[in-house]
């Protein structure tokens, strides 16, 4: 398996914050994974019912020439963590973090300070 390493000035170029950056892509690598997977368990499921409910007894321990092709085609896509690199410096996608109350709180006290003599 080799190794693609990301620019990382690149995604800090278009947001201040990189951690928030990579939050925002690896929630994006887990929408493509189980989107995926679904497809996968979709494309699979007539050949799983084969399996549970044989019409032969030779069929209960068959492979599937498809299924295995289904599953070749799967495994040799590209991880959905490169997709998600990939969709977001083509822009495919971007993010706006929300601030939580704890974080607005600490903002305003910053505010505060800065704005006295």
């Amino acid at each position: 398996m080799s190794v693609k390493p990301v620019d990382l000035n690149k995604l800090r170029s278009t947001h201040a914050n990189l951690y928030e950056t990579v939050v925002a892509i690896s929630k994006k690598a887990r929408e493509i994974h189980e989107e995926e997977r679904s497809e996968l368990e979709e494309r699979l499921l007539p050949y799983k019912e084969m399996i549970r409910n044989p019409t032969s007894e030779s069929e209960s321990e068959k492979v599937f020439p498809e299924q295995i092709a289904i599953s070749v085609e799967f495994e040799c896509r590209d991880k959905p963590a490169l997709q998600a690199v990939a969709q977001y410096f083509e822009e495919k996608y971007d993010y706006i973090m929300e601030k939580t109350s704890e974080t607005k709180a600490a903002d305003s006290e910053e505010d505060d300070e800065t704005d006295g003599d």
